[in-house]
């Protein structure tokens, strides 16, 4: 059921997509079009790992999400100020921006199936079966799509870093915009899930510390774009 009105979202959320492509000339990015590109991609990703885990039980989160940001998109359809404070043109810098959005839907994916971990190891823990126990898959499906989902936001944020390391190199002469307020957050976020993945792997890193861990590092960095976006300012107004 929640798979179903998914994918009719993700079809309607395709046609304005793709209406705001046509009308735009290329992909869109301003700010309208940011809360519908989000729910688009964050359908993505949750048929990805729902596909590779066979789990529908995120679908009863993931559908409020997405009708919310649709709701945002549409309430916000006549505005048409850019996520972006300066024009830039060019592929790598919009592959760069949405490599970032999609990775940033993969952690906050992987923050909710911890969160649900950690409930469920709750009830477990405590004896009382009620219910989480009732509603949620097991702790070892959970634990496999907090670790797939995290690991594919990781891949993703790498790309993304690579993606802007060209754009800057071919358009400011650079590989890095260190003025650039954002690259703390980013380079935050890079180092949060590159140690989640060294965690699990070399360290063995699974279950209950693999989910606090997920938790942890998603709240971090939703706190520190909005905290420097308000004291920095950058070509990336996050905060204004």
């Amino acid at each position: 059921m929640s798979l179903g009105f998914l994918l009719a979202g993700f079809l309607v959320q395709t046609i304005l997509l793709g209406w705001m492509t046509f009308e735009g000339g290329t992909v869109p990015l301003t700010k309208e079009a940011l809360p519908t590109l989000c729910a688009w991609l964050i359908v993505i990703v949750y048929v990805y790992v729902e596909l590779s885990t066979s789990q529908q039980a995120l679908g009863a989160l993931i559908v409020p999400i997405v009708t919310l940001l649709h709701v945002l998109a549409v309430a916000g359809l006549y505005q048409t100020e850019a996520i972006v404070a300066v024009e830039h043109s060019g592929g790598w810098f919009r592959l760069h921006v949405l490599a970032y959005i999609l990775a940033y839907v993969a952690f906050a994916i992987s923050c909710v199936s911890a969160v649900m971990y950690v409930m469920l190891l709750g009830e477990i823990q405590k004896k009382h079966l009620g219910y989480f126990y009732e509603r949620l898959p097991s702790l070892d499906s959970l634990n496999q799509v907090n670790n797939r989902a995290a690991t594919f936001g990781f891949v993703l944020l790498t790309a993304g870093v690579f993606s802007s390391t060209i754009w800057a190199y071919q358009e400011l002469d650079t590989i890095w915009v260190w003025g650039e307020p954002t690259v703390f957050p980013l380079l935050l976020s890079w180092l949060i899930y590159g140690g989640h993945l060294i965690a699990r792997i070399a360290g063995g890193w699974q279950g209950r510390r693999a989910a606090v861990l997920s938790i942890a590092g998603f709240t971090i960095v939703v706190l520190a774009f909005p905290v420097v976006g308000v004291f920095f300012s950058g070509v990336h107004p996050f905060g204004n």
